[in-house]
């Protein structure tokens, strides 16, 4: 199963909405660095209740600013 995440860095306080089928808002208070793969899918994995190996990092899409994640 594919899900879209759209992350918005440097907010106030950490959060996760849904806004669609398989599409994830997640709202994180600090800036986008190399660390932040790791924490995206951890936040997933404790949301979602899936483990954190079955959550697969595919692209990240540039026009749309949408992390796309395989879930197995």
């Amino acid at each position: 199963m594919e899900i879209l995440v759209k992350a918005r860095f440097n907010s106030s306080r950490e959060r996760f909405e849904t806004y669609g089928r398989n599409k994830y808002l997640i709202y994180l208070p600090f800036p986008e660095d190399e660390d932040s793969l790791p924490i995206l899918i951890e936040i997933l994995s404790r949301q979602m209740g899936i483990p954190q190996k079955n959550i697969i990092f595919k692209r990240k899409s540039v026009v749309a600013n949408d992390w796309v994640f395989e879930v197995n």
